[in-house]
């Protein structure tokens, strides 16, 4: 019981800082960076790490293979609230896209699955994504002239709130049993704060092109739970935890040296 405690302390206060992170980093140098950086394990590696020490690998392998199935919930998620985010508000993106989640994640946890028919269900929804998004990374946001710095307090204030929503998601959800508890686990809170957090203050269309990079990134944090699955029987869950945080930094890297450099004439994003 302790430890389920220890592990939901664990992914709240990794959650807020790196929304806090992303959210800084965003207003001050773009959506690409914020976009990266919310793609990363940071809340989610916290789980798989005192999974491991409760739990025998067989366990670790198939709790990794069920949340890389259920990532693609959050590639559609990522999808619905690019495609939308632009000229409209937080609610008429962030529902829809909820909702989306929601009509994947259900039905991906009542399956079964292999690393194969895992990698394929992945691999339609993070393509037909970035297809469907990509005129709004293509629309280059860079840093203003003039940003609104936000105060030590106001970054305190987001890290809290933040920290509470993912300690009472994770109490809610462990009174659910565990097929529930899946569902609920998987819904990406990092992402959601963040959309919460920045929509008002950098805009739809700022938010479209974060969310779209996000979708690229995401993908990747897949990935990394498909080297947990296959490599922690064989490595043992330490050597397999590294790998699989080696492959999203990796794979997070390549994106950031693929980003189109955008020209010094083009619009900069305003925070409000």
């Amino acid at each position: 019981m302790a430890a389920i405690w220890v592990t939901a302390l664990v992914r709240a206060l990794a959650s807020g800082t790196v929304v806090v992170l992303a959210s800084v980093l965003a207003e001050l140098l773009g959506p690409v960076w914020g976009a990266l950086i919310v793609s990363l394990p940071v809340s989610a590696g916290p789980a798989y790490l005192f999974m491991a020490l409760e739990h025998d690998t067989d366990f670790v392998a198939g709790a990794a293979l069920n949340g890389f199935a259920a990532n693609a919930a959050t590639g559609l998620f990522l999808t619905v609230y690019a495609l939308r985010a632009s000229g409209r508000d937080l609610g008429s993106t962030l529902g829809p896209a909820t909702l989306a989640w929601l009509a994947v994640a259900i039905p991906v946890s009542a399956a079964s699955w292999t690393p194969l028919t895992a990698l394929g269900l992945n691999a339609l929804v993070y393509g037909a994504g970035t297809l469907a998004t990509r005129q709004a990374v293509r629309t280059s946001l860079v840093r203003s002239a003039v940003v609104a710095r936000p105060r030590p307090v106001d970054l305190l204030a987001r890290a809290t709130a933040v920290a509470l929503f993912v300690a009472v998601v994770l109490a809610v959800s462990s009174a659910l049993g565990p097929a529930r508890t899946g569902v609920v686990a998987a819904f990406p809170v990092t992402l959601t704060s963040t959309f919460v957090i920045l929509h008002r203050r950098i805009g739809g269309c700022s938010m479209a092109r974060l969310a779209s990079i996000a979708i690229r990134g995401v993908f990747g944090f897949g990935l990394a739970l498909l080297t947990l699955h296959l490599t922690v029987q064989a490595l043992g869950a330490a050597a397999a935890l590294c790998a699989a945080l080696l492959v999203s930094l990796i794979y997070s890297a390549g994106l950031l040296i693929l980003q189109r450099r955008p020209s010094p004439k083009e619009p900069g994003i305003v925070t409000r």
